[in-house]
């Protein structure tokens, strides 16, 4: 894989042209010093991704990251569940709600220690393979998994239907798994 090439100096040029900015105007925005948007336009200095973010910011431009299709790939969410302990599971594995835990997980409850959040099985060292797949699920989120607590203690209640509309919309869900 080359190096890929990014014109720093010619974005934020580009920035302020769209803005209809001067350098010094650009910085009063941006809350940084006149000599630090020369420096950077002038290619003397790189710019940290938040001070690139602020100066596009004050044009009205975002930075984007874009495949090779040029559809825009979106952040990860940050409302995805995590481990007991706060932690991210790992991003290049499929996690599954503890709703879909396996049986031989559940067979022995530890009753010293909370429920688990999620889960994601273990594969062995490189077993994973790199995938180009945007359309993959992400990691469920934490509405999604309280959604599928509810639905699994009271799915069958003649008022669910109703309830779980109401909870979806609540949770800012747009539609559910196996929901009937």
């Amino acid at each position: 894989m080359g190096e890929i090439e990014f014109e720093v100096d010619a974005v934020i040029a580009r920035a302020r042209r769209v803005a209809g900015l001067s350098q010094r105007e650009l910085a009063g925005e941006a809350g940084v010093a006149p000599s630090t948007v020369a420096a950077i336009e002038s290619g003397t200095r790189l710019p940290s991704i938040g001070l690139l973010c602020r100066l596009l910011s004050v044009a009205g431009l975002r930075l984007a990251v874009v495949d090779e299709a040029d559809a825009e790939v979106v952040p990860f969410p940050s409302d995805v569940i995590r481990d007991n302990a706060g932690r991210r599971f790992p991003a290049h594995l499929d996690v599954q709600p503890p709703d879909l835990m396996p049986r031989r997980v559940v067979a022995f409850p530890r009753y010293d220690r909370q429920p688990p959040k999620g889960w994601y099985a273990r594969t062995p060292a490189g077993a994973v393979a790199p995938t180009r797949d945007l359309h993959r699920p992400d990691h469920p989120t934490e509405a999604e998994v309280e959604y599928r607590r509810q639905r699994a203690l009271y799915g069958r209640a003649a008022w669910w239907p109703e309830r779980a509309a109401a909870l979806r919309a609540h949770l800012g869900l747009e539609s559910a798994d196996d929901d009937d």
